[in-house]
């Protein structure tokens, strides 16, 4: 991934997500802090899409992005079983040589819209409050009190929408400090 791919994502992909075209709606865009993401030039377009740029500084990438900490296990969970249940059950063609072909990237393709159609919405949604990026949307069930929480709901907390603040790896995580 470089400055110019960045570029071809947001145009080619990010804007042609539902409701991005107008960008009427505002969003919040996730990134860790790989160069190629915190360019002035990509910042620029991320802003004309209407949406706030959030950067996960470096090595926290495991404790603040959502699909790291509740979404991708089970999603790769669910491509190695339809890996596997080809590789068992599948139609299978042999080379000459009698090795056997790869998986065509159409099955692929279709194994991974398989998989995300699989992950439940609640499941991005946890992942979301986990990661502190959304507090408990309304309507949801929960084993903890939301009535204690002081935040606005679907607010970031304030001890981690710092974290985002940074835009560089340099930055070192020193933890959370107790009564923030």
């Amino acid at each position: 991934m470089d400055e110019e791919k960045m570029s071809e994502w947001l145009r080619e992909i990010y804007v042609k997500r539902p409701g991005g075209f107008f960008h009427t709606a505002p969003s919040l865009l996730i990134y860790d802090s790989m160069r190629a993401h915190i360019t002035d030039a990509v910042k620029k377009q991320v802003k004309q899409t209407n949406s706030e740029l959030a950067v996960i500084p470096g090595g926290l990438t495991k404790e603040l992005q959502p699909l790291d900490i509740g979404v991708n296990r089970a999603f790769k969970a669910r491509l190695r079983a339809a890996w596997e249940q080809w590789m068992t059950e599948g139609e299978h063609t042999f080379t000459k040589t009698g090795r056997q072909r790869r998986a065509t990237y159409a099955t692929i393709c279709q194994w991974i819209v398989d998989a995300w159609a699989d992950i439940s919405v609640s499941t991005v949604v946890k992942a979301f409050t986990k990661a502190g990026i959304i507090s408990e949307l309304p309507g949801n069930s929960s084993d903890t009190d939301s009535d204690n929480d002081e935040r606005e709901p679907g607010r970031l907390d304030a001890v981690v929408a710092q974290l985002f603040n940074s835009d560089t790896e340099e930055e070192e995580f020193e933890g959370f400090v107790d009564g923030e």
